[in-house]
């Protein structure tokens, strides 16, 4: 995670970044334990950082990570010499590791950050993406179960009408986690975009082009795509556990996107030292599963305000149940033999607006006419078929 500071936020953002939350808000958090995954990660440590601002009775970080899980936990014991902090290396996917640390901590709250996350690396990597964000996801889920928390997900914009594997496998894991709440166990999702300045994100790899003064490559100047900082993030996310009910996707309103191309022109501003020459732009085109302008919400959820009026709430529809089920089951077959071809299948089945791009159809070796249906050229899927 890139460190910012305000005014750099808020000149690359083109708008005012401010403090989200409260001391009412922080109230909510003393005294219960806390579990998050991915606790080294951007978005994670971001919450473990103000959720230990909040006097938890315990905080728990769980991260497959080993370097990622002892710097956060090393910089929280500097902060917070009196927090009772406890960190566990394993991995979501494993049920016995996610299953032991929420034995272990028995938490109120269990924040699900972690995920592969990068949309080009997700492409060529179906079975590792699958793997994570849907089955770890699931095996989180019933262990946050198992010890009555509340269950809150941290998906993606992408997940809206998925051109990746990334998304899709974020949406397929929003349907699971929505279809699993109950009055005593409540499962909420949280959607947002890009975290400003977060590891391997465009701003990082700008800044380092700025800094070595090479040409800064830009997918598409015109592409426009949903920014905030990792403080408003974690703060909206933790507002959103307080007010949910069970069974919401949470929309964090991160204001107008922004411009891919005004984006870069602020961060060479920014970033060129004063009389050094200003290094040129490279425009070299989308990457597969990269779209144009990215959406927070569609997929027939209707919005609706809540008591902040940066948090959206909607009911999600029914979820297709059997065939979320089925394509779990697939899913779970496919990644324990590895078979990328199997994974694609079952994300599709899920997830019913997912767009694969040609890159990952070529990477399991079917065509445009591999279908939910099990095959490759197989006639295109019939919902009413089944």
């Amino acid at each position: 995670m890139i460190e910012l500071k305000r005014t750099a936020q808020e000149r690359l953002l083109g708008r005012r970044v401010d403090a989200i939350l409260t001391t009412t808000d922080s109230g909510g958090f003393a005294g219960r334990r806390v579990l998050i995954t991915g606790g080294g990660g951007s978005v994670g440590s971001e919450l473990a950082r103000q959720v230990a601002g909040c006097l938890p009775a315990q905080l728990v970080l769980f991260d497959h990570a080993e370097y990622n899980l002892f710097r956060i936990e090393a910089e929280l014991r500097e902060m917070f010499p009196a927090l009772p902090l406890s960190v566990c290396l394993g991995d979501v996917s494993r049920a016995v590791d996610i299953t032991a640390a929420c034995h272990e901590a028995q938490p109120h709250i269990v924040f699900h950050a972690a995920a592969y996350k990068h949309v080009t690396l997700a492409e060529k990597s179906v079975v590792a993406a699958a793997r994570t964000n849907v089955l770890g996801t699931v095996q989180t889920l019933k262990a946050a179960r198992e010890v009555g928390a509340r269950f809150v997900f941290i998906s993606s914009d992408k997940a809206a009408e998925s051109r990746s594997v990334m998304g899709a496998t974020k949406r397929f894991a929003e349907l699971v986690t929505l279809d699993r709440s109950t009055p005593g166990c409540p499962t909420m999702v949280t959607r947002f975009g890009n975290i400003l300045g977060s590891s391997g994100s465009v701003v990082e790899i700008m800044l380092r082009c700025v800094e070595r003064g090479r040409p800064v490559p830009v997918t598409d100047p015109n592409a426009t795509r949903f920014f905030m900082t990792g403080e408003e993030a974690a703060s909206l996310v933790m507002k959103a556990a307080q007010i949910g009910q069970g069974g919401e996707v949470f929309w964090l309103d991160m204001g107008e996107p922004v411009r891919i191309g005004d984006l870069v022109e602020r961060l060479i501003t920014h970033a060129t030292p004063k009389g050094a020459p200003r290094v040129p732009i490279e425009t070299i085109g989308l990457r597969p599963g990269e779209k144009v302008r990215e959406e927070l919400t569609n997929q027939g959820l209707e919005m609706k305000r809540t008591a902040h009026h940066r948090i959206w709430r909607a009911r999600q529809q029914e979820v297709p149940r059997l065939e979320v089920y089925r394509a779990l089951r697939r899913l779970t077959r496919a990644c324990a033999k590895g078979d990328t071809a199997g994974a694609l299948n079952a994300i599709r089945l899920a997830v019913s607006d997912y767009v694969p791009s040609n890159a990952v159809l070529e990477l399991a070796g079917v065509g445009r006419g591999f279908s939910r249906a099990g095959g490759a050229e197989a006639p295109p899927y019939d919902r009413r078929r089944g």
